[in-house]
Order: C-alpha cells, then sequence, then structure tokens
C-alpha cells in the first residue's frame, strides 16, 4: 500500500517553491546587491505560488465526482487570478526599478518546484 508521501503532493511543491524564491532573494541580495531585484523575485514568487494554489482549489471545486461547485467564490478567485498576472505585468512595464529578470527568476522557481516533484512521483512510482 502506497503512503500519501509517495504520492503528488502540492504542498511539497509549494514548500520547494518558497524555499527556492527565498533562495534565489537572498542570492539577488548578496549577489547583486539589488533590493529591487530581491523584491522584483519575491513578488513574483509569491504570485506564482498563489496562483498555484487557487488554481489547485478552483480544479478541485470543478473536477470532482458528481456535480461540480462552481459558486461566486471560485468565479472571484479565478477573477483575482487574472488581475494578480495582470498586475505583476503592469508592474513591470510602468514601474522602472522593478528587475525583469527578478521577475522571471520569481515565477521560474515554481516551475523548478512541479519538474523537481514530477521526477520524483515518476521515479517512486507515481506515474
Amino acid at each position: 500500500m502506497r503512503s500519501e508521501a509517495d504520492g503528488f503532493s502540492p504542498r511539497r511543491i509549494v514548500t520547494l517553491a518558497g524555499a527556492l524564491v527565498a533562495l534565489g532573494a537572498i542570492g539577488e541580495l548578496i549577489l547583486r546587491r539589488s533590493p529591487a531585484g530581491a523584491l522584483s523575485l519575491t513578488g513574483a514568487g509569491l504570485v506564482a505560488i498563489i496562483n498555484f494554489r487557487w488554481l489547485e482549489d478552483l480544479l478541485h471545486r470543478v473536477i470532482q465526482p458528481g456535480e461540480p461547485r462552481i459558486d461566486r467564490w471560485s468565479l472571484l478567485r479565478f477573477i483575482a487570478r487574472i488581475a494578480l498576472l495582470g498586475a505583476v505585468l503592469a508592474a513591470v512595464v510602468l514601474v522602472p526599478r522593478v528587475d525583469p529578470i527578478g521577475i522571471a527568476l520569481g515565477f521560474s522557481a515554481l516551475v523548478i518546484a512541479l519538474l523537481v516533484e514530477a521526477m520524483r512521483w515518476a521515479r517512486f512510482g507515481g506515474g
């Protein structure tokens, strides 16, 4: 019988992504001495993690046995996800101190965490 530790874990993804964002921000402060870059990286990483968690919750509500639960809260979260992503992209264009490389690295932290979890899951019998 497989334990829960063997399965796909969104909590593990969020934890790893958060650790990568923190390490990236510290690296940005130490190597480039750029508080704006560290703040950009942290902000983008948090937006990516929030989007991931909200999307996960929305999918659990929609893709389930029986009748899907689409309520106002689900719709509001979906619109908030799009608005949050739009705000980050607008900040890249409109705010001169926002570091686009920090933004790219912040969003990449979640992608790296997803890849690590997918490889771990595939290696230990997931898929």
